[in-house]
């Protein structure tokens, strides 16, 4: 089975990949795109948003982020080692460097390495010709139970909306909207006490790792994807929080 991965450079892209040979299904190409300039995200934000939620949001990653991030560090270890992760760094070698996953290069790669299936990691929203250009089922890993949480920090959210029922991922179908594809499966894990903001990501990550597993073991035996489950509601687009908002979940006991 010829599996492309789409990917911007990251822990989660290498956590990914290294799961992915670990069960016996090694991406036959890693296409990997720059990350994006802070500067482009923030215009792109302001564009939608307005700058003054940028200006909270730069607050939040500033101010309460790095504390975060530093109380993290063993809990992040804890769930790697409980869920059998590897961040190891992908050699170069494997890789293949893109200007973007929408450049004219990578519908061309595309149509020449033909693949049976393609899965995103990290990337910038993929235009329609890329996807069709695939000619293939395109898959992502989306860090929230969509419809009811797309966008970004889906897990957060869910609590901050005092929906922790809702806490989870969900794999599922790219389409051309965002995390508006298709619902293979919902994932629901436990959160710990100990889990906030920067772990949410890796747990719900984690726990959507072997359902990708599951559908690309039925595609390699020759079966269909599997059929996609009812959604019942178009959700809402969610982005990254301002300090005040975080200052407003941490008054409801989210962290």
């Amino acid at each position: 089975m010829r599996l492309i991965v789409l990917a911007a450079p990251g822990p989660s892209t290498d956590i990914l990949l290294n799961y992915l040979d670990d069960a016996g299904h090694s991406a036959t190409a890693i296409l990997m795109e720059p990350t994006q300039s802070r500067s482009a995200l923030l215009r792109g934000r302001a564009r939608r948003l307005g700058w003054r939620a940028v200006f909270g949001q730069v607050l939040f990653i500033a101010i309460a982020l790095p504390f975060l991030k530093r109380g993290s560090v063993n809990r992040l270890k804890d769930i790697q080692t409980a869920n059998g992760l590897r961040p190891d760094p992908v050699t170069e070698d494997r890789v293949t460097t893109i200007s973007s996953v929408n450049a004219p290069e990578t519908l061309e790669m595309l149509h020449r390495l033909a693949p049976d299936v393609v899965m995103l990691s990290g990337t910038r929203i993929v235009k329609p010709d890329v996807l069709r250009a695939a000619g293939a089922p395109v898959l992502n890993i989306h860090a929230g139970i969509t419809p009811e949480f797309r966008g970004v920090h889906g897990g957060y959210w869910a609590k901050w909306t005092e929906r922790s029922e809702d806490f989870g991922a969900t794999l599922h179908v790219v389409d051309p909207g965002v995390d508006t594809g298709a619902v293979l499966e919902h994932v629901r894990p436990i959160c710990e006490t100990q889990d906030n903001f920067v772990t949410y990501p890796l747990l719900q990550l984690a726990s959507a790792l072997p359902a990708l597993v599951k559908v690309l073991n039925r595609l390699n035996e020759g079966h269909p994807l599997p059929e996609p489950m009812q959604t019942n509601t178009t959700g809402q687009q969610w982005y990254h929080p301002t300090l005040g908002q975080y200052l407003t979940g941490l008054w409801r006991g989210v962290r």
